[in-house]
């Protein structure tokens, strides 16, 4: 038995890989920051100790999420007349409450607020397209 950094079990895993390949009761070995092995929890469990043992059950592990074009601190606008159509919505409602709202202060604290939200959502990359 193989002594690695992280064992997590019990997980649906997702691999992502060219066959689509899913395991239902799956595991991942992990030593310093790469998966060494992943598979059926059963086999790796007899393969590997985890220094660290982490039960996934009732969660997916997955690969993270990558957004390739966020407004971050437009968090601060959500809600904001969102049944219009684009071009209304921008011209006769965003625009208006950016150039009287928008500072150095908004765009740190809302871009923290779509960070912690991307976050627990397993998005781990993002491209923000914002203003400042």
């Amino acid at each position: 038995m193989r002594d690695v950094d992280i064992l997590i079990t019990e997980g649906l895993i997702v691999t992502m890989d060219n066959s689509g390949t899913i395991y239902d009761d799956g595991a991942l070995a992990i030593e310093n920051d790469t998966i060494i092995d992943l598979g059926h929890s059963e086999d790796i469990k007899k393969a590997y100790r985890g220094k660290k043992e982490i039960s996934a059950r009732n969660c997916i592990v997955m690969p993270g999420l990558i957004n390739g074009h966020t407004h971050a601190a437009m968090t601060c606008f959500r809600g904001i007349a969102d049944d219009m159509d684009l071009m209304t919505w921008l011209n006769d409602y965003i625009f208006p409450a950016e150039a009287r709202n928008v500072s150095p202060e908004l765009a740190y604290w809302g871009s923290m607020l779509a960070c912690a939200e991307m976050i627990k959502s397993g998005t781990t990359t993002f491209c923000d397209m914002y203003i400042l």
